[in-house]
């Protein structure tokens, strides 16, 4: 069952030294980038929950939820990547896949609701939810750090991830990021019917008709953004895959002579 749902989703094809390896940089230096981006999202989200009035009013705001995911990416990739560099390196291939390939499969799709949500949060607060000038001017100086922290800086560490690392996504896989998406969307109903207040202004259903709009845009946008990702993560991967080689010259990367070898069969079929 749990092997027909993996190759249902494409989980099969998952390469796992792609999570360790960059397109750019030696993992060493791509581990300790990571390091610097975990820590400071750590003290942000405990920073954010220390502050925050209760539980309730901190995990009702999607901004938050995806705040704790990309938090648990960082700090799961970081380990990922320190662990990767403990070992030997005729060992690495193999402590890779040893395990459960669960721990990698989450993992990818847990890569793939990131990078698309966290260009989504801050394109929808910066257009939609963000509060005129005074407000902002009136804001306490930690309040503005954190503001800031949750609805920008965690597209750099988005954008950041987009560049420095070697993932790619799969169409299928955009079927489990909406479907997170509709979640949230639900517990914002559990939200209205228990608190009797709308999480955000745009999916306030007394609006009528554009209520249902503002729905819809969310859910276009979110899979605009997701293929757009897509292209660039299979154009990055393509174009970067000399660099690769190079910065990665000792290390064991089976999914680089896979590329290397899909790729030399694309073009030997167009010749």
């Amino acid at each position: 069952m749990a092997g027909a749902v993996a190759r249902a989703l494409r989980l099969d094809q998952f390469e796992p030294d792609r999570i360790v390896t960059s397109n750019l940089v030696r993992p060493l230096t791509l581990a300790i980038l990571r390091g610097i981006f975990t820590l400071y999202n750590l003290i942000v989200i405990i920073t954010v929950w220390a502050t925050s009035k209760s539980a309730v009013k901190y995990l009702m705001y999607f901004t938050n939820l995806s705040y704790f995911g990309l938090t648990a990416y960082l700090v799961s990739t970081t380990l990922w990547s320190f662990g990767y560099l403990r070992r030997p390196v005729h060992e690495r291939a193999q402590w890779l896949k040893s395990g459960s390939p669960w721990w990698g499969w989450t993992h990818w799709l847990l890569y793939a609701t990131v990078v698309t949500f966290h260009i989504i949060v801050p394109i929808v607060f910066w257009t939609m939810l963000n509060k005129s000038n005074e407000d902002l001017e009136n804001m306490s100086t930690l309040h503005s750090w954190t503001n800031a922290s949750v609805h920008a800086v965690d597209g750099a560490s988005a954008i950041f991830e987009l560049v420095f690392n070697r993932h790619f996504l799969k169409p299928m896989h955009s079927l489990f990021v909406a479907g997170i998406m509709i979640l949230y969307m639900l517990l914002t109903f559990v939200v209205h019917a228990t608190e009797g207040i709308w999480v955000y202004p745009f999916l306030d259903w007394d609006q009528g008709p554009i209520a249902a709009a503002y729905y819809l845009g969310v859910a276009v946008a979110l899979f605009i953004i997701y293929f757009v990702l897509l292209v660039l993560h299979n154009y990055r991967n393509k174009c970067l895959a000399g660099r690769c080689a190079k910065v990665n010259h000792d290390q064991p990367l089976e999914s680089l002579h896979n590329q290397q070898h899909q790729q030399h069969d694309e073009e030997k079929g167009g010749s």
